[in-house]
């Protein structure tokens, strides 16, 4: 198989609706844009959530071998905020992406937990808050407190600050989990008949303009640009040859001094 070109629709769907040309065709790349990334935001939530139960696992186990470099306490916040926020950028129905997932065909429970989530992410993560109103208690808790002494007979007294953070929560953690597996299978059911839709909706929008079909080299899909990586653009380009792409995350790498 000799492959002809591989057409970036992403882009092709910008300039589209820029342009204010073919509407329906830019809808339709710009749905299937959206299963895309949000799939891709859902698993990311769901694997940081994994990385959490897998840290913790190791550290009950193999405490005494962990390097004193890792600060469990850290690296498990970190990810708890992570699957948060992915799961929030997945779910949103605001922003420049399009949504896909609304709350309608949720269950009163799973539709509380996706309350929570939101909660902690605008009242305790993207925002200043402590979230006192979470069913599992605060996320953060501050404290001013004058100690007051006695050195020798003379008062003395001192005003500090104290702050305390659950890095996360186990049970929320649950129930966020079980939440992002039930929001993956709906995107999965739709997945497919999406770019299905796309792909015959660019076969109707050049049949009816040969003059956008002469159009489509232009928006040739620039690997290297893509990911930014060159490691990751040589994985890819492998990938595509054989007809397949699995996910890929990627870092770029930084110049040490």
């Amino acid at each position: 198989m000799h492959l002809v070109a591989r057409i970036d629709l992403a882009s092709l769907a910008q300039h589209l609706r820029s342009a204010d040309r073919h509407p329906a065709l830019s809808g339709a790349i710009e749905l299937a844009a959206a299963a895309g990334s949000i799939r891709g935001d859902l698993r990311s939530a769901r694997e940081a959530l994994d990385q959490m139960v897998r840290i913790q696992d190791v550290s009950d186990v193999e405490a005494a071998n962990t390097p004193d470099w890792f600060n469990e306490t850290t690296v498990t916040g970190a990810l708890f905020v992570q699957a948060i926020v992915f799961y929030a950028r997945a779910t949103a129905t605001k922003g420049d992406r399009k949504p896909l997932l609304g709350e309608a065909k949720l269950t009163e429970e799973q539709r509380a937990t996706h309350d929570e989530v939101m909660n902690y992410r605008n009242k305790a993560i993207a925002h200043f808050g402590h979230g006192e109103d979470f069913a599992d208690g605060p996320l953060v808790k501050e404290a001013v407190v004058l100690s007051l002494y006695n050195d020798k007979g003379r008062p003395k007294k001192q005003v500090s600050a104290y702050t305390t953070r659950a890095q996360h929560k186990v049970a929320f953690s649950a129930r966020l989990a079980h939440l992002i597996e039930v929001r993956l299978a709906a995107v999965d059911a739709r997945y497919q008949a999406l770019f299905d839709a796309a792909d015959a909706e660019l076969e109707r929008a050049v049949k009816a303009d040969p003059e956008l079909g002469r159009a489509l080299p232009g928006f040739d899909f620039d690997i290297d640009r893509f990911c930014a990586c060159p490691e990751a653009a040589a994985r890819m380009r492998a990938q595509l040859d054989a007809g397949s792409v699995a996910d890929m995350d990627y870092a770029v790498r930084v110049p040490k001094p």
